[in-house]
């Protein structure tokens, strides 16, 4: 296969099968068709060379359209061709098997006189009729009485074309002999007959006839040799109609005309282009290899493409000319209504068009061109003046007919108006292109958007501009390009904005561009400030003065209840819906839910009545979130609306949006896999849509899943890619990781940094701080924390905490009032806090929150009946097991308030009997940390659990026993505490006060058992405390680090892991290999310090591999330390597990936590010497 054969495999193949059994056995017609250039003579070239190699005698002849080519054209030449290439015995064998008759096609005067061997015959002359002139007109055949021929001139042609076969079979007899005819397309008649005359009588020779011509001109109506070369087709062993190449040979074929490989983008826009055809993209790669545009028209490729539309009816030719107008696709209704003729006629003329092969039909009434030259050349055959009026004639022709519907995108309809120019009214071309980027902005086409809006600017700003409009658009550029990451352009666009707002002396649009860029800020973005421009258009607008001291909130809220009025007075649609957006996102946070739902009814109404469909799905969206946040169950059949909606309409903007919903909704429900699943989807790739916003949205998505599962290394991981990401704020979610796991440190820094602020993060992420607030005030038992975080939630009792506009679920507001009650020790409070939101959960479905709320609810009533008179009749009371998560809650619910209150001996069987609810449901959801606490507790002895701050903190850090590892599924943020809050250190006295050992570090299955200076607490398995848990049980002693390592391995893993490696490579070299070591042996501390033991096994393997490779490459240079030496590398682990420990437990048992602190040294060797060695029982 020859280079110039890419992508012809099958039909070379075909080919050379027929040469294969002609020159083995028989021959017979081959036809090869196609358009001009699309290969054609190439194959049969390449079949040429086969043939010959095989042995065979290879003549040919082309035919020529013109007046003054001699008849039977092709076959004279075929004819010199044998005479020169034939050995002398077989051209005299031709010449006696043809009784002399070939010098007539020869030229040969010789023979012409004499008559070959039979000598001259009267008429021998006349039997050449046409063939040295008007040939190309000859009519009728041999043995045929048609007008024109007698009947001793069909015997000479019926001779002549017997003499001609017989010749070539006589060749045959003594090697294979394959002819090939170019070009049938331009034969004259007789030369088709003596070819079909041929093709019938040479069956059985080993000669075989190769033709070409092209068929989409033969089979265009009305073509002269279409009734001719029809009966070919008949007769032909084998047809092969050529097509254009596929994608990959056009690039290959491209890298073989120019010498280098084209880029992909490249290689897609000239296939489109092309079609495919070699020809054409041959001309095409060598113009841009030469520098020229790809979109140039090589000279010879529109030479030909004119040709073959010159074959075409004038009436075609025209209705494609409105066709290319379009665009390479298009639909027969429009260009009707385009064309300004009837659907029947249309229908007609593209019947025609398709027999030529200029145009496709595609499903649904659809047409394309055959490829973009065709559409291309046509087009440019109209001048500048003449292309634009047509293009505003067909905008007004569609508007006449409503558009109709579907079959003319928004984007067709704005490229008209752009090409139209100055030929159509400026503001409807304004429109236009505003509505095609709307649309482009909902199937996520950025670029497109992008472009529609430039152009909008553009005309706005134009000749006689429209300022105000231009302000306008200038903003929605702007949202576009921060949402593709274009910040920097946004904020020019911006501040021009104010600047011509101010320029224009226009109150209302500089009320506009301020809340618009008020509302850029609500996720945090760079760069956006209102400081001031608020305050100015709020005093312009309304002409109150002295309002300076209000928040740029308020000034936010009250401009946009003042737009709501002026909107609703009048008919402006456009600034309603501006209006009703700028108030519902001005006081989105707790609180605001009910006021929403009445904007978002709104919304709807206004969207379908401006068929402004994205407004309508964002309130669907949004009104399902409201009603979630009031703890409505109305919330789910909301969403399946919004899901309806958005699946009717088609466009990926909303795919996103319902597969984030439905991984939020699954996420709250407790099914995880099917939260995963869904933010798996296409839509959410980061590769498939370039939303900056949403860019960190997802990352969010990811850690709340992780989160609220209780996986923190995965949360943790996620949270390790937030600044590459731009998330705004990552130390926040930094915080409620750490408190989720009972570290208030990262919490309190974030607290005191924004001591001086009432609102240290823009309305969409303050829910999510309070819900911080309340955690790390709960797990540090500090009242002022306490009081200032209950302030804030009190008044949203019965609500739930819903932050980033849906996209982070918190949990129910009274979970977080009951963990705050818990740690001032108001038991009764938490009590009844804590079972509304188990009850509020279980109305919602959400199964996660129910166990959360269940299992803070059971310490606070083992707290209370710690507290209380603890009695023998408790285990029969109550309802607290009918009340488990899952089933119902409401009435479990108060049945747990009512026996607790009226029966404090009953508390603790409730408590342990609402821990078997809370176990199974937990297993069933595969949370692990709330299963294991809840083991945990129901084991414990009555009286250790108690009413401390330390307690409290032990639940916040369950979590930590167990690292699973789960499918990174981006979905809603939710992040549960397994764990009640605890009560404060005033209650010491009576933990204090119970029966056992002074001093305790115990394991009890998956859970520790500590005890020191009267207070007790459980935390969950970890490595650091069985390190610890050996030091105490060797006080005084030097244990190695390599032994803490791996204390299964006794003596020997000492001594294997302190000997050293080989000496190895040079400084360069050692520095590089240090440094890998050093991040190695960096991630091997961080994994295991968050006890993950996967990881450490996979780093450990990763670095005992690279110390495998630097001992084979010793003797390259100096020495400087063993790097097989295991001691380093234990004293690194240890000393992270012994450490990460000690930080846990000063949150959870400061007083043990500084003990050990002071008496435990690490390093390569760890001791604990104790000033006063306490009795620990372990």
């Amino acid at each position: 296969m020859t280079p110039a054969l890419f992508g012809r495999d099958h039909p070379a193949g075909v080919l050379r099968s027929e040469i294969a059994r002609a020159t083995d056995s028989h021959g017979g017609l081959v036809l090869v068709t196609g358009e001009a250039g699309i290969g054609k003579s190439t194959l049969v070239t390449d079949a040429a060379h086969e043939a010959r190699r095989r042995g065979a005698l290879v003549v040919g002849g082309s035919c020529w359209d013109s007046d003054n080519t001699p008849g039977y054209w092709p076959w004279v030449q075929i004819l010199r061709g044998l005479r020169r290439s034939a050995t002398a015995a077989e051209w005299a064998a031709a010449q006696e098997a043809s009784d002399g008759r070939l010098a007539v096609l020869l030229g040969d005067p010789a023979g012409v006189a004499t008559g070959g061997a039979h000598g001259g015959e009267p008429g021998a002359e006349a039997g050449a009729v046409g063939v040295h002139g008007g040939g190309t007109h000859a009519d009728g055949g041999p043995g045929e009485g048609s007008p024109g021929w007698g009947a001793s001139e069909g015997a000479e042609t019926f001779g002549l074309f017997d003499a001609v076969t017989t010749a070539l079979v006589a060749v045959s007899q003594s090697r294979p002999l394959v002819v090939v005819l170019d070009d049938l397309h331009s034969s004259d008649p007789a030369s088709l007959r003596l070819l079909e005359f041929a093709a019938q009588h040479a069956w059985f020779e080993r000669l075989l006839l190769i033709g070409t011509y092209r068929d989409v001109e033969v089979e265009a109506p009305g073509h002269p040799l279409q009734q001719l070369i029809l009966p070919l087709v008949s007769r032909a062993a084998a047809t092969l109609t050529l097509t254009g190449l596929g994608r990959d040979e056009v690039g290959a074929l491209m890298t073989v005309t120019t010498g280098r490989e084209p880029a992909p983008q490249l290689v897609d826009e000239v296939h489109r282009r092309t079609g495919g055809n070699p020809f054409f993209v041959e001309q095409t790669a060598r113009l841009w290899h030469s520098g020229s545009p790809v979109s140039t028209i090589p000279p010879g490729v529109r030479e030909a493409v004119r040709q073959r539309l010159a074959l075409l009816p004038e009436p075609v030719v025209s209705l494609l000319t409105s066709a290319a107008l379009l665009g390479r696709e298009f639909h027969r209704q429009v260009l009707a209504v385009v064309h300004g003729a009837p659907v029947p006629h249309v229908d007609r003329l593209l019947e025609s068009a398709v027999v030529a092969r200029v145009v496709v039909p595609r499903p649904s009434g659809q047409y394309a061109f055959a490829h973009d030259l065709l559409r291309e050349t046509l087009y440019a055959s109209l001048d500048d003046a003449d292309a634009r009026e047509r293009h505003a004639a067909a905008v007004r022709a569609l508007d006449a007919h409503g558009g109709l519907g579907d079959a003319v995108p928004p984007g067709a309809l704005a490229r008209h108006a752009h090409l139209a120019g100055d030929a159509l009214e400026r503001d409807r071309r304004i429109d236009l292109l505003l509505a095609a980027a709307r649309d482009a902005s909902g199937r996520l086409a950025d670029e497109e958007a992008t472009e529609h809006y430039r152009r909008a600017l553009a005309v706005a700003s134009g000749e006689d501009p429209d300022l105000r409009r231009a302000t306008l658009i200038g903003l929605d550029l702007a949202g576009q390009l921060r949402h593709a990451g274009e910040a920097a352009e946004a904020q020019r666009l911006l501040d021009g904005a104010v600047a011509r707002a101010r320029e224009l002396d226009d109150p209302e649009l500089l009320g506009r561009v301020a809340i618009t860029l008020h509302g850029d800020g609500f996720l945090g973005n760079p760069g956006v400030s209102t400081k001031g421009l608020l305050a100015e258009a709020h005093r312009r607008i309304t002409g109150k003065e002295g309002q300076e001291s209000l928040s740029d909130d308020r000034l936010a809220q009250e401009l946009a209840i003042n737009f709501m009025a002026l909107a609703r007075s009048g008919s402006d649609d456009e600034a309603l819906a501006f209006s009703l957006w700028a108030r519902h996102d001005s006081v989105w946070g707790l609180g605001s839910a009910v006021e929403r739902l009445g904007l978002t009814d709104e919304m709807t109404v206004v969207g379908r009545r401006s068929q402004h469909q994205d407004m309508e799905l964002h309130a669907a969206s949004m009104r399902w979130v409201a009603l979630l946040e009031l703890g409505d169950p109305a919330f789910l059949d909301q969403f399946r609306t919004f899901v309806r909606l958005a699946e009717m309409t088609a466009l990926p903007r909303f795919a996103l949006g319902v597969a984030v919903d439905s991984s939020l909704i699954a996420s709250l429900q407790g099914r995880f896999a099917e939260a995963s699943t869904a933010l798996e989807d296409d839509s959410l790739d980061p590769e498939n849509n370039d939303h900056a916003a949403f860019g960190f949205m997802g990352h969010h998505l990811h850690w709340a899943l992780h989160l609220l599962r209780g996986h923190f290394a995965e949360a943790e991981e996620v949270l390790a890619e937030l600044p590459a990401s731009g998330y705004p704020f990552p130390a926040l979610l930094e915080a409620v990781t750490a408190v989720e796991q009972g570290d208030a440190t990262p919490a309190l820094r974030l607290i005191a940094e924004h001591a001086d602020r009432a609102a240290p993060y823009p309305r969409a992420f303050m829910p999510l701080w309070l819900r911080l607030l309340a955690q790390a005030a709960a797990v540090t038992g500090d009242p002022r924390l306490i009081a200032r975080a209950e302030d804030e939630l009190t008044p949203y009792t019965g609500q739930w905490v819903v932050s980033l506009y849906g996209c982070d679920i918190g949990g129910p507001v009274d979970l977080w009032l009951g963990m705050l009650a818990a740690a001032r020790d108001d038991q009764d409070a938490a009590v009844a806090a804590l079972t509304e939101a188990a009850a509020s959960s279980d109305r919602l479905g959400a199964r996660p929150w129910a166990v959360r709320a269940r299992l803070s609810l059971a310490r606070s009533l083992l707290a209370r009946s710690g507290a209380g008179d603890v009695g023998a009749g408790g285990a029969g009371q109550g309802g607290a097991g009918q009340g488990g998560a899952g089933q119902g809650g409401a009435g479990a619910g108060g049945a747990d308030v009512a026996g607790a209150r009226g029966f404090g001996a009953d508390d603790a069987g409730q408590a342990r009997r609402l821990l078997g609810e809370v176990a199974r449901e937990a297993g069933e959801l595969s949370l692990d940390h709330v299963e294991a606490e809840a083991a945990s507790l129901r084991t414990a002895p009555p009286m250790t659990v108690s009413g401390t701050t330390a307690a409290a903190a032990a639940d916040a850090s369950a979590a930590t026993s167990v690292s699973r590892t789960s499918p990174p599924a981006p979905v809603p943020a939710r992040s549960p505490v397994p764990g009640s809050a605890p009560t404060p250190a005033s209650n010491r006295s009576e933990a204090a006060a119970s029966d056992g050992p002074s001093a305790e570090f115990r394991r009890n299955g998956p859970v520790w058992q500590l005890r020191w200076d009267g207070v007790t607490v459980h935390v969950p398995d970890a490595k650091g405390l069985r390190d610890l848990h050996s030091l105490l049980g060797l006080p005084g002693a030097d244990v190695p680090a390599v032994r803490l390592l791996a204390p299964e391995g006794g003596d020997l893993v000492v001594a294997a892991g302190q000997l050293g490696g080989d000496p190895v490579l040079d400084e360069e070299a050692k520095r590089r290999y240090k440094e890998h070591l050093d991040r190695l042996d960096a991630e091997i501390d961080r994994a295991a310090a968050r006890d993950d033991a996967q990881q450490v096994e996979k780093y450990g393997r990763e670095r005992q591999a690279l110390l495998d490779e630097l001992r084979t490459a010793a003797g390259l240079g100096g020495r400087t330390r063993r790097l097989g030496d295991q001691t380093e590398r234990a004293r690194k682990t240890v000393t992270a597990r012994i450490r990460d420990t000690l930080r846990k437990l000063e949150t959870l048992h400061p007083a043990l936590a500084a003990h050990l602190k002071a008496s435990v040294t690490t390093g390569t060797t760890c001791a604990y010497r104790p000033e006063h060695s306490p009795d620990w029982r372990l």
